[in-house]
């Protein structure tokens, strides 16, 4: 029988993508399962205890891991609860995103983010009145990060998108949209529903900003 020919390895084709790393992949993935466990169980701890009674141990507690995995993942309960904010602010963005198309006038889609707004704190009041007014605010930071955000969209979908005088209207209609989209959670939690303040005021909103804007 003749000798079998040695198996010769072949050196990957130049530009050919590199090899999937499926262990690397998995890790990523139990690292981000881990971490939307541990902001779920944040959440449920703050909404009982409030920002001020809420702790960490409690958090991994709830989380069912260990002490020392939340600090793998949040430096403190102020962060984990910065993360809690992001992720409301990211979920109604995606909604928002979905729902404007592209040339609607910029006012007509800062009225379809306020009504998703009301209805995004209409959904779960005491997760409102937490994020809201229950902890720490996001700061001028996080604030502006979020007029950005809302403005890239604005600017994106506008008839002529990044001229500067759009990006400047987009600019000033985020401004609105941020600005009264957390006023209208505020009066949600004040007084429930407010279904006739909300639609009172997506009328003034939408005959106060410029049609064509």
């Amino acid at each position: 029988m003749p000798n079998a020919k040695p198996k010769v390895e072949r050196a990957p084709r130049a530009g050919a993508p590199p090899a999937p790393r499926p262990v690397e992949g998995r890790q990523a993935r139990r690292k981000q399962a881990t971490e939307q466990r541990l902001l779920d169980a944040a959440l449920a701890v703050f909404l009982r205890h409030g920002y001020d009674g809420a702790t960490t141990g409690e958090m991994a507690r709830a989380a069912d891991v260990a002490a020392g995995t939340f600090y793998l993942h949040f430096r403190d309960k102020r962060a984990v609860f910065d993360q809690l904010a992001r992720r409301a602010a990211h979920e109604l963005l995606g909604a928002w995103r979905a729902a404007v198309r592209p040339g609607k006038p910029m006012g007509e889609s800062v009225v379809v983010a306020l009504r998703l707004a009301a209805d995004y704190w209409r959904a779960d009041p005491a997760r409102a009145k937490l994020l809201l007014e229950g902890g720490p605010s996001l700061g001028s930071e996080g604030h502006l990060r979020l007029v950005h955000e809302i403005a890239s969209v604005l600017s994106a979908n506008a008839a002529a998108p990044r001229a500067a005088k759009v990006e400047r209207l987009a600019h000033a209609h985020a401004l609105v949209a941020l600005g009264l989209g957390i006023e209208l959670g505020r009066l949600i939690v004040a007084h429930g529903s407010a279904a006739q303040e909300v639609e009172d005021l997506l009328r003034l909103v939408r005959g106060t900003l410029p049609a064509g804007g």
